[in-house]
């Protein structure tokens, strides 16, 4: 007899579980079937708001707009520009000192401050794309973002400077490329474009540029990043 009421309880409990269960997966049903046609409801409102409007592509690069993706004369002229420590970027002389560190592995001589850039420098054996000359000592950066280097050019331009070496001038000469690939001369340190890329997003976070080249030094990051680094 306690058996059998025992079975009755526990039958009567079981079947107001699977009641309980199926309202409950009903209930669930018809919440999610509400937030889904809440959802169409509002992407509906939202594409009938927008709807007649022009969309816009609002990102721009000074480079691209001007045409000038892959002209090797306006990206030297910048980087010259970055390194010249009295131009109105802001960044005084951390630009080159973190360029000498990252080419040559060691911190740039004395005189930053003072030293003169010149791009496109004549010399008696070509020209140089930027000469940056310090109180005894001299930093050549030989450009190539798309193009190979001329038969035995950083071997001519070597010999010139190492002339001055031999009077006790210090010489740091740098062959710049997309992939960073070595000159003929070995005399050159190379550096990719995608090391050029981190100087700069280095020396940004740690001095900002003045407000008229911040957009000038995001745009070259930028252009860089998408555009020429390998």
């Amino acid at each position: 007899m306690l058996e059998a009421e025992f079975c009755r309880r526990n039958a009567a409990r079981i079947d107001q579980l699977a009641a309980d269960w199926t309202l409950g997966q009903q209930a669930r049903k018809a919440a999610a079937e509400t937030d889904v046609a809440d959802f169409c409801e509002r992407a509906q409102s939202l594409f009938n708001g927008v709807s007649g409007i022009l969309w816009r592509d609002t990102s721009w690069n000074l480079f691209e707009l001007l045409g000038r993706t892959w002209s090797e004369d306006d990206h030297t002229r910048v980087i010259a520009w970055l390194m010249k420590p009295t131009a109105p970027h802001g960044l005084q002389d951390a630009f080159l000192k973190a360029f000498f560190k990252r080419a040559f592995d060691t911190d740039a001589p004395a005189g930053t401050v003072e030293c003169r850039v010149a791009v496109r420098k004549r010399i008696p054996r070509g020209e140089v794309d930027i000469e940056v000359k310090g109180p005894g000592w001299w930093l050549i950066v030989e450009n190539k973002i798309d193009c190979e280097e001329d038969q035995g050019q950083t071997k001519k331009y070597a010999d010139h400077y190492e002339k001055f070496a031999k009077l006790g001038k210090s010489f740091f000469p740098v062959f710049l490329s997309r992939e960073g690939k070595r000159p003929e001369s070995r005399d050159f340190a190379p550096m990719s474009y995608r090391a050029l890329r981190e100087v700069v997003e280095e020396v940004v976070e740690k001095v900002r540029p003045a407000p008229e080249a911040e957009q000038l030094v995001r745009h070259l990051v930028q252009h860089i990043l998408c555009e020429v680094e390998i």
